[in-house]
């Protein structure tokens, strides 16, 4: 009899042991592992609250941002874009005589000649293509690409049909930047928020200045950061 209390004392010792080993085990993966579909739920919301969606501009929305970009950050844009598009790029404007070429763009042989022209108030005539047809003469390049944020004029349209000019108006480069999805591209991003402005003959930043003497003394205005040694002035807007 002793015997047989000694081996069932020792089985109810074991099977209380087993019992609070499993329990420490079954807590210990409650606490320290929660079951996959919360932690894959966990993990999601983390994932978001870490990298937010980005929300893309509508076309509105960027053809607005461009119209107010300065004349240099607008150039520089346009440069990138035909990067981004293949081409390699060579830039022959902004302060500089470039006798109606900005851009020079290169790709599968092909080479073509770009003017930016930046209007935001009226439309590009028969004079401006006339001017763009000399600089293709000069520099003895054959294709020709015009941009500009307003639209042609219909006889500025049918001349450059007739000599192989493409023009773009703001709709249709406003595409062309969506095509190479400019809105996700930080370079892109950086000049559209951009508001500095530039020289257009030194290419140096302009700065407010306030009119001391003159017809409007007070006035405020945009002046060359290089003064005296550029004196070039816009009217402040």
């Amino acid at each position: 009899m002793a015997i047989l209390g000694i081996v069932v004392a020792a089985s109810l010792a074991f099977g209380i042991y087993r019992r609070s080993k499993s329990k420490v085990q079954l807590t210990g993966v409650n606490v320290f592992l929660p079951p996959p579909r919360v932690l894959e739920t966990a993990r999601a919301a983390a994932k978001v609250e870490r990298d937010p969606p980005v929300r893309q501009l509508g076309a509105s929305e960027l053809s607005e941002q461009v119209r107010s970009m300065d004349w240099f950050q607008f150039e520089k844009l346009v440069g990138h874009t035909y990067r981004k598009l293949g081409h390699v790029v060579t830039r022959s404007g902004g302060a500089n005589p470039d006798g109606g070429i900005d851009l020079i763009i290169e790709k599968d042989g092909h080479r073509a000649a770009v003017q930016c022209k930046q209007w935001k108030t009226w439309n590009v005539g028969v004079k401006a293509v006339r001017e763009f047809l000399g600089a293709l003469t000069d520099a003895d390049i054959q294709s020709g690409v015009f941009i500009t944020l307003r639209g042609y004029t219909s006889d500025a349209k049918q001349l450059a049909e007739k000599r192989g000019i493409k023009i773009l108006n703001e709709t249709e480069f406003t595409r062309m930047l969506e095509s190479t999805d400019a809105v996700f591209d930080p370079e892109v991003l950086e000049l559209l928020h951009d508001t500095r402005k530039f020289c257009p003959r030194c290419e140096s930043e302009l700065v407010v200045r306030v009119a001391r003497k003159g017809r409007n003394p007070g006035r405020e205005f945009w002046g060359c950061s290089t003064y005296p040694h550029c004196d070039f002035t816009l009217p402040f807007a």
